[in-house]
């Protein structure tokens, strides 16, 4: 159980705005990965809403309880393989990392930039100004006459050839 929080404090309400952000970001990208179109979105609301709810990292037990395994918690009778005393006052904090965070880290630093790859001899040629010739007249008064350009910038030789 999360404890309350006092809206009246502002840096208590920035600090849990701050952290709902953090959960929505972790949201979006492990909603991404579901196949559905919505997944960005619906990661992002319930990763802001328990960023929010959350948002403290701890939980102090208000009364004693009795802790025993997630996959045993359906038995109503029986003895649980292990059961752990909590008491009243105690806190829980993360210690560990959780699988969604171990992968939102592997997310995180595979995203390498693609290098840019490098321009043809023609691109590079046309992109320089002083190698532009315009038409002077005609319907094509102003646009580049790359058919010049390139007799002039030697691209208009065929290389080899049939035979």
């Amino acid at each position: 159980m999360a404890r309350p929080f006092d809206l009246t404090d502002p840096k208590e309400v920035t600090e849990r705005l701050a952290k709902a952000r953090a959960g929505a970001k972790v949201g979006a990208k492990v909603g991404g990965l579901l196949p559905h179109p919505a997944g960005r979105v619906v990661g992002a609301t319930l990763g802001g809403i328990s960023g929010f709810i959350l948002g403290d990292q701890e939980t102090v037990f208000p009364i004693d309880m009795i802790a025993i395994p997630a996959y045993q918690a359906y038995m109503l009778n029986g003895t649980p393989s292990f059961q752990i005393f909590i008491k009243e006052g105690e806190v829980l904090t993360q210690v560990q990392q959780t699988d969604a965070q171990e992968a939102l880290e592997v997310l995180e630093e595979s995203p390498q930039p693609k290098k840019k790859q490098r321009l043809s001899k023609w691109n590079r040629y046309v992109k320089k100004k002083s190698n532009h010739i315009r038409f002077k007249s005609g319907k094509n008064k102003g646009k580049l006459d790359l058919k010049k350009m390139a007799k002039v910038g030697g691209f208009g030789k065929k290389k080899g050839g049939r035979k």
